[in-house]
């Protein structure tokens, strides 16, 4: 109990002293809206939902955990050329820390405009911005210290210095981005991004003071590579650097086409990426009709063990797309 009262705390210190960094997904490449504004609309139909939800340390308090998810379409199509296309988008996320100690939710809606090269738009750019509106919660009520700790469990008043019970400011912000496009006749495919988070470093309210959070900046790229009949690899990686905070992560899946009826079609997902110096992450997915379902695990093996018998965190996602306009495809990411 003491170990696990120790760990808390250290964890409402991250908490306090974290200055507030962004929420990240192992399957960035299923959460299309959070990754870069420039995805929106960027796929092939008419309307795109995308889920994810990661729950990290969850053996340990519900320690964190982060729900997403967007809704973006293309609109206007025949008023412009097959290759070229302006869409729209929301997006929603929820995250907590500390079984609610520190809650941040946001909804941000977001615009962007693809403009193809090319008759068969085999290379294009698109351009993408956001605007967000969220608010930043910390209940210090839900806050337990060792000083609290009887053999009864946390009923003591804590003597820490924690006068506030509930704190909340409001957050208005703005990113964009943009991803470049190419493929070939060969059905093989490229693309790389860029985007800038929290362009105006909004300020957030922790305890009495205010921070402001700092810009995140990414950088990912990927494709997918046809290796046989009914198989294709599928690569992608993403660098994001916010303040001191670095993190990599590069992989990829290979991906089993299994034909079924004239209507309908299975595709079976297997693949592993790479959080660099920070853990393992295996990913299994199944996809049916445009349906994908997507599941991950991160496997730690940092060298920080000051809660390693915790490192559990599962990660979710699905994405739908809506009616497949097959006149109307598009060079676009998948991973």
């Amino acid at each position: 109990m003491l170990k696990r009262t120790t760990i808390l705390i250290l964890l409402i210190i991250t908490c306090i002293c974290a200055h507030t960094q962004d929420a990240n997904f192992s399957q960035f490449f299923s959460s299309p809206l959070t990754l870069n504004p420039a995805n929106t609309g960027n796929f092939n139909g008419s309307l795109r939902l995308a889920g994810n939800f990661r729950n990290q340390w969850s053996s340990f308090n519900n320690a964190f955990s982060t729900t997403t998810f967007s809704v973006d379409a293309p609109i206007l199509l025949n008023k412009m050329a097959s290759y070229n296309r302006i869409s729209i988008g929301l997006n929603a996320l929820t995250d907590q820390s500390g079984n609610g100690l520190l809650k941040q939710n946001y909804l941000a809606g977001s615009f962007a405009f693809k403009k193809g090269f090319d008759a068969d738009a085999r290379h294009s750019l698109s351009l993408g911005f956001q605007a967000a509106y969220g608010s930043a919660n910390f209940n210090s009520s839900l806050a337990k210290f060792e000083d609290q700790l009887t053999p009864g469990g946390f009923l003591l008043t804590t003597a820490e210095p924690l006068q506030i019970s509930n704190t909340n400011k409001k957050i208005v912000d703005l990113n964009s981005g943009l991803i470049y496009n190419a493929s070939n006749e060969n059905g093989r495919s490229l693309y790389i991004g860029a985007a800038v988070n929290h362009i105006v470093e909004p300020a957030t309210t922790t305890l009495n003071s205010d921070y402001h959070i700092k810009r995140r900046y990414t950088v990912h790229g990927g494709g997918y590579f046809p290796v046989g009949e009914n198989t294709t690899l599928h690569t992608s990686f993403q660098f994001q650097q916010q303040g001191d905070y670095r993190e990599i992560i590069l992989g990829g899946a290979a991906s089993y086409f299994i034909n079924g009826k004239s209507s309908s079609y299975y595709e079976l997902y297997l693949g592993t990426w790479l959080r660099y110096n920070d853990a393992i992450i295996p990913y299994v997915g199944v996809e049916y009709n445009l349906l994908r379902f997507g599941f991950s695990y991160d496997i730690n093996y940092s060298s920080d063990k000051t809660a390693g018998a915790y490192y559990r965190t599962a990660e979710f996602s699905i994405i739908k797309v809506f009616n497949n306009n097959k006149e109307n495809v598009i060079n676009c990411p998948k991973f």
